[in-house]
Formats: C-alpha cells, structure tokens, sequence
C-alpha cells in the first residue's frame, strides 16, 4: 500500500515480530525479513529498492534511545535515500498510530513498507479498474485487506466501482466475508444520507 503523510488516514493490523527487537541486529533481522516478503528475490539483507523500502518508527524512550543511532547508521548503510514516508535516516514520517478506540497503540517499534508514490495518486475509479481488467486472481489483495480490517479512506467508492460492474469472481464463497463487510458499510453510509 502507498501511504504518504497528507492523506486521509487508512487502517492496518499491527502483527509481532518473530522475535523480540532488542538489539540493532535483531532490528535488521526483522526488517530484512519484512522486506523479503515484499520482494521475494531479494538478496538476504536488503530493506529496499528504487520502488520501496522498510522504515522503523521507534517510541520515545527505552527503544528509541537504544536502537535510533544504530538504525540510522545501517539504514544509511544499505539505502541512498528515504522513500515516501521514510525519511533519509529510516524512520517512519507518521504519527505514532492509534487503535480504534482512540488509544496509543502499545508497542516500543512499529515496522513498514512504504512504496514510491505515483505523482498524482489514482483515483478510486482508476483502482477499481485496475481490479476490473484483471483475471489473475488479484482481486483478492482488496478483498483480503477488508476482511482482515486493513484499509483506506476510499475502500467504499472502490468498492462501489466493483460491485456496479459486477465481475464474476465477486461471487467466489471466499469472498463472501469481505463482501458482506462492504455491503454493510454502504448500507451504513446510505442510511445516513
């Protein structure tokens, strides 16, 4: 997912590491590994690439002070640059996320993918689209992301685009859950128009 710090907020699950970060290189461990499932073919160590890279936002105290020299020297290391909302020393260039009831979430390290931003981001018309002309099975990126909870500001218009064309695979009873979530929604907001 593209995200940069002057759009409308989305919503993402929060997953643990594999292990606990305590060291500098327990923290490359997770983000290498983190990359490497954006990029499967990455060679073992790499946190990016010219169309993304892993950022670190680290909370203020025990994790900040012990790992953020150390990061910003490996992420110097390994990267000529930031990207999107990874700024030039690996940190993540986002307020430090909230749950849903409002409350900072608790953890000392949170980990990310940012990708290189289009120069005028899409519309929901242009990836509802996308979605459309495809028959690749892809589909199930949106529809997972919704029925997992990770989501964006214009989940609804997408999926307004996708159910009025009607594509066959919409039908499929794996999507059943993620499809009810969004019917649900728009009954929600046709309600309160």
């Amino acid at each position: 997912m593209t995200f940069r710090s002057s759009d409308a907020f989305g919503r993402a699950v929060l997953v643990p590491c594999q292990r606990e970060i305590e060291t500098i290189d327990d923290l490359k461990a997770e983000t290498s590994a983190l990359w490497k499932a954006e990029a499967p073919n990455a060679k073992a160590g790499t946190i990016g690439s010219g169309w993304g890279c892993v950022g670190a936002l680290l909370r203020e105290g025990e994790a900040d002070e012990k790992l953020a020299p150390a990061w910003r020297a490996h992420f110097r290391q390994v990267r000529a640059e930031g990207l999107s909302v990874v700024n030039s020393d690996g940190g993540l260039d986002i307020a430090w996320p909230e749950t849903i009831d409002g409350t900072p979430a608790d953890m000392d390290i949170i980990l990310a993918t940012a990708t290189k931003p289009e120069t005028s981001p899409p519309g929901s018309q242009s990836v509802a689209g996308a979605w459309l002309g495809q028959d690749g099975g892809y589909e199930q990126y949106f529809l997972e992301n919704v029925r997992y909870g990770i989501r964006t500001a214009d989940d609804l218009e997408i999926w307004h685009h996708i159910e009025a064309d009607g594509p066959t695979w919409l039908k499929a009873e794996g999507y059943s859950e993620a499809v009810q979530i969004l019917q649900g929604e728009t009954e929600k907001q046709n309600a309160s128009l």
